[in-house]
């Protein structure tokens, strides 16, 4: 056998481009959809939401049909429709659905004033409306199967654009604002702060610190500080949880819109009209453009504004094929993994609803796992053994 030598920088090289790939990629078979919003600005382009590989390459138009200014994609699993994608849409008012192909399948739901950001937690989806002429912009409501339920918060938040619980079911919206127009008053661009009930509890985050905020989120891996995009500021902004600023994670992007979450705490964020997505760890680094110069231009991808991870085991066939279940009950509190099938050393993560990962689990050798600190809800069990992936549904009941 031939013996090969590597030396220092060779080696250093090597490490680099482990690195990289690591961070690069979603997981392997999954895919990134992304809204393109260019029509709204050019009377010669058309809305579309875009699909690309979990390398960020291979771009190709996911669907282009019935839409209106595409705010928000999340996937749900519809009653006896299976798993459809449903996309927001501002200026029809309507959530439309799609198949897993992105074939225009029919309207979840309509009336609604201006759509915005979308979150499905314990299987309600929740809807932030961005103006209504005939009433105050609660937040909505709804069904999996589409039935309107009553008004989450008991007041109106006017353009809207989004949304997270903390770790208390604390409930939070971001309003984007806008300066006295059309002789209406000035609309602050503010984050306010609801109980779990959705009753409001007053302004979470001032204008003094904000100038246009888009999408919200809560940083699970540290002190619960509040990660709030700026869209006017072009940057990425942390506070903590007294909304107090901490400082900005990230500058010098180009009207910021649109995250999403990798299981290793890094996340993506749309860079506007340059049609980039970039990657940044937790603490704001850049990491690379996920979908770069190239890949934006093969596909024709300008101004990104939301994005959706679609997992590979997001699949009607795979799930309904499945012939083993690994983990039991279904339905429960408490769980127990089939020794037949999962090992100790065998990785496990729970998903939520929307495709961010919540925790990788650490088995003991009696394979249990109780889950007591969940929010009562639909969950997806991702587990790989010897290069099997599996996925199950389960639903916990705290």
């Amino acid at each position: 056998m031939k013996k090969i030598t590597l030396n220092t920088s060779t080696c250093i090289l090597l490490c680099l481009f482990f690195v990289h790939t690591l961070f690069a990629q979603l997981p392997e078979g999954s895919h990134l959809l992304v809204s393109d919003i260019t029509a709204q600005i050019s009377s010669t382009s058309a809305y579309k939401i875009l699909k690309f590989d979990h390398n960020g390459e291979n771009g190709e138009i996911f669907t282009d049909q019935q839409l209106a200014w595409p705010q928000d994609i999340v996937i749900a699993q519809i009653p006896n429709e299976g798993f459809r994608v449903l996309v927001s849409n501002l200026s029809s008012g309507r959530i439309t659905k799609y198949d897993l192909e992105g074939n225009y399948v029919g309207n979840f739901a309509t009336g609604i004033g201006g759509p915005t950001r979308m979150r499905i937690k314990d299987n309600i989806l929740y809807v932030l409306q961005w103006f209504n002429q005939s009433v105050p912009e609660y937040v909505l409501r709804f069904a999996l199967d589409g039935t309107p339920l009553s008004n989450f918060t008991n007041t109106g938040i006017r353009l809207s654009i989004g949304m997270d619980w903390d770790a208390n079911d604390n409930f939070y919206v971001s309003s984007y604002g806008q300066p006295p127009f059309n002789g209406n008053p000035a609309i602050p661009a503010q984050v306010y702060k609801y109980n779990s009930m959705g009753v409001y509890e007053g302004i979470f985050i001032s204008e003094l610190s904000l100038s246009g905020p888009t999408n919200i989120w809560f940083d699970t891996s540290g002190n619960g500080d509040l990660l709030v995009i700026d869209y006017n500021d072009n940057s990425i902004k942390r506070f903590n949880n007294n909304g107090l600023l901490i400082g900005t994670i990230v500058s010098g992007l180009s009207t910021p819109e649109g995250v999403a979450f990798l299981s290793n705490g890094n996340f993506l964020v749309g860079n506007g009209l340059t049609g980039l997505i970039k990657m940044y760890d937790n603490d704001g680094n850049f990491i690379e453009n996920f979908i770069d110069s190239t890949a934006s231009s093969q596909a024709n991808l300008i101004n990104p504004n939301a994005f959706y991870i679609m997992p590979s085991t997001l699949s009607i066939s795979e799930v309904n094929s499945r012939e083993e279940t690994f983990i039991t009950p279904t339905v429960g509190h408490q769980f127990k993994f089939n020794p037949e099938i999962i090992k100790p050393s065998d990785k496990i993560y729970i998903y939520n609803t929307i495709g961010k990962l919540i925790e990788t689990i650490v088995l003991d050798n009696n394979l249990e796992w109780t889950p007591s600190t969940y929010s009562s809800g639909v969950y997806f069990v991702h587990m790989i053994s010897n290069n099997k992936k599996e996925v199950q549904k389960i639903v916990i009941k705290n």
